[in-house]
């Protein structure tokens, strides 16, 4: 590959503000097994340690399964089909298919019941767990087979071997969360799980966890209006006063511009009242009351602002035309002829949930309560899905099955640049790569980050979700393209603190530089300990990998300071990959 992959860094964000939740013990769990609501009385309680046990029997036997006691080993084996699980009451170890696997919490006896970790369910049966602790909500699924031609294995073992052992390091070494989908001339290369889906029960992600998606959102609603239009009950080129007489300037902004972020509106979840004021949020029109009355940044069609505030419209618009909402319109006319029974609405009317605990951080992290974005994002970013039914989505738009080729041909023109050789379509971003035409859009949210790439020449499609927030996948998607078409790649390595002997070298490191007009960094020392704080924002700790090189833990930022001749330290470079910045010392040099 002769040309690296740039991501295109819409809305900086350096520090992410840590937003921590905590929750009430709970009066009792709701409990959903392959998507059905259960009773379970007595059959699901939470130990002295925070751990939620299950009565295996009960659970396993209304999946079918048959389990087996041996009261003489005390133990329990679980059978459905081919698969088989063994193991033994008071013990972490697990015969799984053969394999013998291990758990950090032992299964118990309870009242002449047998009760086991989710890590047991998750790891040992390979189920995909989901666990809402902020509303006490427990599913357990079980894996299901996909039918459709393209989730068919690829012969190409090297290839998949290179894949695996990449997402391997990954996880090990940099502590990646979340699934990715890789798949190249309609054949999965990889599909699979990392991370934890949630520390605090052990379960780990799967190839079929759900995850918010943010902004991937837009996609849906962008395929929306333009299925409409080929009804002929919408035009491009209607003004938006038509729909929403209310919003100042309203006559000079078309639904095209809404489409390629060319409206000029303000972004409402730029503005502090939206995060002020959310808990009184109940429709959309709420929040579009925050940016109504407000001017334009610039007129319409003359510039490219990345908005959430134009998808907002756009859903609504979906509404307006369609007499549905636009959660409706979308189940109904995109997700159910696709099969993409795994995709919905978070928080919406029956508090459908994805099943990845939202977290903050990057190496360390903590978890964050995501609702205030996802419950009011609408249609700029409220939906959730999995890898699989993204890979389902991508291949539907090698298709006319949801809209025409000269449809898809708009949606995927250059209509507006957003830097050299980057353009925004509609709902999408293009690149020429010079080897490669590239599709691609990206979702952000307190808690989850996700991707999905099309390489149009190449027909190689990934898809990338974590559950982490605001994670840069430049550098995982460019050596997941790489290694897909036989490139160079990087192993990622793992980052190992050095001990400083002496701490006072940290002192000619303290001081203010120069990061980005109108925002400074702040380099302080505390308790021995060498700090960074982005004017504004929480101060993050630096670890030490030389005595000139530091990483940070809570987010994914490095640090080098250049020490001149005479040992003066009046420079630095900052690193958040794709972003890298030389920044002088502010005032006079050290």
């Amino acid at each position: 590959m002769t040309k690296r992959i740039l991501s295109i860094v819409l809305v900086l964000t350096l520090i992410l503000s840590m937003s921590f939740s905590v929750f009430a013990a709970p009066d009792s769990i709701d409990v959903n097994l392959n998507g059905e609501n259960i009773l379970l009385e007595d059959m699901v309680y939470i130990d002295d340690e925070g751990m939620i046990m299950v009565a295996i029997r009960e659970v396993l036997e209304a999946l079918d399964y048959e389990v087996g006691w041996n009261n003489e080993e005390r133990s329990v084996t679980a059978s459905k089909d081919s698969d088989v699980v063994e193991f033994k009451i008071g013990e972490t170890s697990i015969i799984s298919n053969g394999e013998e696997l291990n758990t950090l919490k032992e299964s118990v006896i309870q009242n002449g019941k047998t009760f086991v970790p989710l890590e047991l369910l998750s790891n040992g049966l390979d189920f995909v767990i989901g666990w809402d602790n902020k509303y006490q909500s427990l599913n357990i699924n079980e894996p299901v087979i996909n039918s459709e031609n393209f989730f068919k294995a690829a012969n190409d073992e090297e290839i998949k071997g290179k894949l695996e052992s990449y997402m391997d390091a990954l996880e090990k070494n940099t502590g990646f969360y979340g699934s990715v989908l890789v798949a190249k001339d309609d054949n999965l290369l990889l599909s699979d799980g990392y991370g934890y889906a949630d520390i605090g029960q052990l379960t780990t992600n799967k190839s079929q966890t759900k995850f918010a998606i943010g902004s991937v959102t837009k996609q849906f609603v962008a395929m929306s209006i333009m299925q409409l239009r080929e009804q002929g009950l919408i035009n491009v080129e209607d003004k938006v006063s038509k729909f929403f007489p209310e919003i100042k300037n309203g006559d000079l902004i078309t639904i095209h511009n809404l489409l390629d972020h060319s409206s000029g509106l303000m972004n409402f979840t730029e503005l502090p009242e939206f995060f002020m004021n959310f808990e009184g949020f109940e429709t959309p029109t709420d929040v579009l009351e925050l940016i109504k009355d407000k001017d334009l940044m610039y007129h319409p069609g003359e510039g490219f602002s990345y908005s959430n505030t134009n998808y907002l419209i756009l859903g609504l618009i979906v509404e307006e035309i369609s007499d549905m909402s636009y959660e409706e319109y979308i189940n109904k006319n995109i997700l159910e002829p696709l099969n993409m029974d795994d995709t919905g609405f978070s928080y919406s009317g029956e508090n459908e949930i994805y099943d990845a605990t939202a977290y903050s951080g990057h190496i360390e992290v903590a978890p964050v309560d995501d609702e205030i974005l996802l419950a009011n994002a609408y249609g700029a970013g409220s939906m959730y899905s999995t890898v699989e039914d993204l890979y389902r989505w991508s291949q539907a738009l090698n298709t006319e099955k949801l809209v025409k080729k000269e449809t898809l041909n708009e949606i995927f023109s250059d209509h507006i640049p957003i830097a050299e050789g980057y353009f925004y379509g509609y709902g999408w971003m293009l690149a020429d790569l010079g080897f490669d035409k590239m599709i691609y859009h990206g979702g952000n949210t307190l808690g989850f980050t996700a991707d999905i790439t099309k390489l149009v020449d190449s027909n190689l499609t990934i898809v990338i979700l974590s559950n982490k927030g605001y994670v840069d996948f430049t550098n995982i998607k460019n050596n997941l393209i790489s290694i897909a078409l036989g490139g160079e790649y990087e192993v990622p390595k793992i980052r190992e603190t050095i001990e400083i002997s002496d701490r006072s070298i940290y002192d000619k490191y303290v001081g203010e530089y120069y990061l980005l007009p109108e925002m400074d960094l702040e380099i302080l020392k505390l308790e021995d300990k060498l700090y960074a704080q982005v004017a504004g924002q929480s101060a993050f700790e630096l670890f030490p990998e030389t005595e000139t090189y530091f990483y940070a833990k809570l987010v994914d930022v490095q640090i080098e300071f250049i020490v001149d001749e005479e040992g003066n330290v009046n420079e630095l470079i900052f690193t958040q990959n794709p972003l890298v910045l030389n920044s002088t010392r502010k005032g006079e040099a050290q």
